[in-house]
């Protein structure tokens, strides 16, 4: 299963997301370093049930999804990571 990993001033966050939101957080990351917030879903850790994760993205460096078949998805150029400094 993928994961989301963002990384801010400081901090870290890792978050499993479910296969069928990979195209939804894939586009979402190129948010990094925006003045903005995002809505993600992810898959919470406790329960393993599908919730939300509210992002404001001015506080995120970079975003990288891990886990991720490329063959499967290579048609989307942002799959993998991006973040505010290159």
């Amino acid at each position: 299963m993928p994961y989301l990993m963002l990384y801010g001033r400081g901090w870290t966050q890792r978050w499993q997301i479910d296969d069928d939101a990979l195209d939804s957080i894939s586009a979402a990351i190129t948010r990094v370093g925006h003045h903005e917030t995002g809505h993600l879903p992810i898959i919470d850790p406790g329960s393993g049930e599908p919730t939300t994760l509210v992002v404001a993205w001015q506080h995120v460096a970079a975003a990288v999804l891990l886990g991720v078949d490329r063959t499967e998805h290579a048609d989307h150029p942002v799959v993998g990571s991006a973040g505010q400094y290159p």
